[in-house]
């Protein structure tokens, strides 16, 4: 069977469900291996360089390896992932393309009009980890702690600008629930995705932002930006010098995730496939020593469980959105 064709392709994967039903023994990863000579695609809705990006590559390298076969990353921004998830939704759905999502792929249904349902466009493959959010500034503000911050933001209205990854995006959110604990006065401005608004922080083109330890890690390395506090629930064992937000008296926790969807009405087996050797691949020494250094942790999941936790996260999500007014004009 020429199985490079959509139509072929279909077939194989209904007759290696029926297979797989039947208790026939088929090896996991050849039965991956064997669909299609071409890679896996794993879609991040962000620009190169930001949290998403460093987890899909890091990802993406162990499935490589795992499932003999390549596995790439491509980045399809804008509209807070919304444009990279719609595509994927529209996919093939034949294991051969993925979506990595983050926590902001819970928040956009509650603001914005999407072009695919976030529940019945998708089926939930992997959940892969968490990273601790931090608040970091430029190393020029003259500001040491969340409390000199919030008093130099309220001191110098409409003048300090936070750097988010777009609108609606996970830092949108979070900084939105920051002002509204804090009554801080933050400008936001919104770029396309969180690499390019961290090389703005850096360069002090605007003065805060707040994300994953996992893409700060190198301008906090060179002295280029400084944190203020953990927006978790505990102190990150990298930077145990910095305290979380509620023991500054903030009440404000956000944590970022990230895990993969693949389109409705992939296969289950295949699916069931990806699940088994994802977890497999967040168990290997390398991929939880690349987690570690960049202070985030791999959360390996049944789909069940990672299906459960983004029903959570909607609606918690939801709830943050009717509170800070957040939309997309």
């Amino acid at each position: 069977m020429n199985i490079k064709t959509p139509n072929n392709r279909r077939q194989f994967n209904l007759k290696l469900g029926a297979l797989l039903a039947a208790g026939a023994s088929v090896p996991v990863r050849l039965a991956v291996a064997q669909e299609s000579a071409k890679p896996i695609r794993i879609i991040v809705g962000f620009a190169p360089g930001g949290s998403n990006d460093i987890v899909g590559r890091t990802v993406a390298q162990q499935l490589s390896i795992r499932l003999k076969r390549p596995v790439i990353v491509e980045n399809v921004t804008g509209a807070g992932g919304a444009i990279g998830s719609a595509m994927v939704a529209r996919a093939e759905p034949d294991g051969n393309t993925l979506l990595l999502i983050s926590s902001t792929f819970t928040m956009n249904s509650s603001v914005m009009k999407l072009n695919y349902d976030p529940v019945k466009s998708f089926t939930p493959v992997a959940m892969l980890g968490m990273g601790p959010s931090v608040i970091g500034v430029a190393a020029s503000l003259p500001v040491n702690s969340i409390k000199e911050l919030i008093d130099y933001a309220k001191k110098n209205p409409g003048k300090v600008y936070f750097g988010s990854a777009g609108v609606a995006s996970f830092q949108h959110f979070a900084v939105e629930l920051f002002k509204l604990r804090t009554g801080a006065d933050l400008t936001v401005v919104h770029y396309k995705g969180g690499g390019p608004a961290l090389m703005d922080l850096a360069a002090g083109h605007v003065q805060v932002s707040l994300g994953s330890l996992i893409y700060m890690q190198t301008f906090l390395r060179s002295g280029k930006i400084k944190l203020l506090g953990v927006a978790g629930s505990r102190r990150v064992d990298l930077i145990p010098e910095v305290p979380t937000l509620k023991e500054t008296g903030v009440d404000v926790e956000v944590s970022n995730w990230w895990g993969l969807l693949a389109p409705a009405g992939t296969p289950l087996n295949l699916i069931d496939i990806l699940n088994r050797e994802t977890n497999a691949a967040l168990a290997e020494p390398e991929l939880k020593k690349r987690f570690a250094g960049e202070g985030a942790d791999p959360m390996p999941m049944s789909r069940l469980e990672f299906e459960k936790l983004m029903v959570d996260e909607t609606a918690k999500w939801a709830k943050v959105a009717r509170e800070t007014g957040i939309k997309i004009e």
